[in-house]
């Protein structure tokens, strides 16, 4: 894991086979946020990206690596000011090519990046 304990911690987590809620606290302190925009941070795409990678590896057992990006809408600016703690919910479908991945990023005031993808072991 990459960012795990060091962009983000899970706080707390469902899951029900290969779906599941991770609720997470995005760690202001990190250097990620000390280089992207200091004093006014705000949360990396790419960074999210690869939370959600790391969390559907969490639920899965499984190494995995992105396919592809079917669709990947940044609905709203997520920073640890604004949202220090998220909820990332993942549900996951095996597919042929490996496992299909639809993840929500948000918590009780917005939605923060929708994404449908495909990961493989």
């Amino acid at each position: 894991m990459l960012l795990e304990e060091k962009y983000y911690r899970v706080l707390a987590q469902k899951r029900d086979g290969l779906h599941g809620v991770f609720h997470i606290a995005l760690l202001r302190d990190c250097d990620v946020y000390r280089g992207h925009f200091p004093g006014r941070p705000v949360s990396p795409g790419v960074c999210n990206i690869e939370t959600i990678k790391e969390l559907t590896m969490a639920l899965t057992g499984k190494s995995l690596c992105i396919q592809h990006i079917k669709s990947c809408r940044f609905t709203a600016v997520a920073s640890p000011d604004i949202c220090p703690e998220v909820d990332v919910e993942i549900t996951v479908v095996p597919s042929p090519e490996g496992y299909a991945v639809a993840a929500i990023i948000r918590d009780a005031k917005a939605t923060y990046l929708e994404l449908k993808g495909e990961m493989t072991a």
